[in-house]
C-alpha cells in the first residue's frame, strides 16, 4: 500500500524503476468518447434546428407534437464540418452548422414537475433554402431568444464615458429613494386617495384618504 501510494504522488513507475509522468485526466467530450468506446455506446451530442422555410418548420412542428409519421427520409448529411444538406422526404434544404454565443442547457420532464438535465448545447445548425445567402462563418450573432440578440458586440459593448463624481451623486440618490428617502432639496407626497360617488346621481370626486411627506 506504500508503494502504490508513492506511486500515485510522484508518477507512474517503470520497470527498471524510472517514473514516468502520470496522464492527465481527460474531461468533458473526452470522457465520454472513453466510455462510448469501452461499453460500445453511442455518445449523445444535441444541436438546435433552426429552419429558415415556414412550411418545414410547421411539418416538423407538427410530426414532433402529433407523433405523426415522418417522411420516408429525414438525415443531414455533411459535406464539411460546416457545411451540409438537410433531406426531408424529397426535398433538400442548404444546412450550415455554427457556433452559439453562450452554452445553453437542455432539461426534460417527465411529469411537468421534476427537471433533469441532459445535455449542453453550443450550436446551432441553421436549415435555409437554396436561394438564401451562406450565414458568416464563426460564431452565431444571435442566440436562443430575443434577449440574446447579438448578445456578444452588447455583452462586451464600450461603456459610456462618465463622470465618477455624477455617476457617485447618482448611485447616492437612487439609494435614498429606495430607503423612502429623497434627494437633496426634493420633497416627495404619499397620497391615498378613495373615489367618492356624488349624491343623486351627481358627478364623484376623488377624496384625499391621507397624507405623508418625506
Amino acid at each position: 500500500v506504500h508503494q502504490r501510494r508513492e506511486e500515485r504522488l510522484a508518477g507512474i513507475a517503470g520497470g527498471d524503476g524510472s517514473l514516468r509522468p502520470a496522464m492527465k485526466k481527460p474531461k468533458g467530450t473526452e470522457v465520454k468518447k472513453l466510455q462510448a468506446a469501452r461499453t460500445g455506446a453511442p455518445t449523445e451530442e444535441a444541436y438546435l434546428l433552426r429552419v429558415q422555410n415556414t412550411q418545414l418548420a410547421d411539418g416538423l412542428k407538427r410530426m414532433l407534437r402529433n407523433q405523426e409519421e415522418t417522411p420516408a427520409k429525414i438525415e443531414l448529411k455533411m459535406k464539411s464540418d460546416r457545411e451540409g444538406v438537410f433531406v426531408c422526404g424529397e426535398k433538400s434544404f442548404q444546412a450550415s452548422v455554427r457556433n452559439l454565443p453562450c452554452v445553453t442547457e437542455v432539461f426534460k420532464t417527465f411529469d411537468d414537475e421534476n427537471l433533469v438535465k441532459t445535455v449542453d448545447i453550443g450550436q446551432v445548425v441553421l436549415v435555409r433554402d437554396s436561394d438564401s445567402d451562406t450565414p458568416p462563418q464563426g460564431e452565431f450573432r444571435d442566440g436562443l431568444t430575443p434577449v440574446m440578440r447579438d448578445a456578444r458586440a452588447r455583452h462586451f459593448r464600450k461603456l459610456p464615458d462618465m463622470d465618477p463624481a455624477l455617476v457617485e451623486r447618482v448611485e447616492t440618490e437612487l439609494i435614498e429613494i429606495v430607503n423612502q428617502g429623497a434627494p437633496k432639496g426634493w420633497t416627495y407626497e404619499d397620497v391615498e386617495e378613495e373615489f367618492v360617488e356624488g349624491e343623486d346621481g351627481s358627478e364623484g370626486h376623488w377624496k384625499v384618504v391621507s397624507r405623508q411627506q418625506f
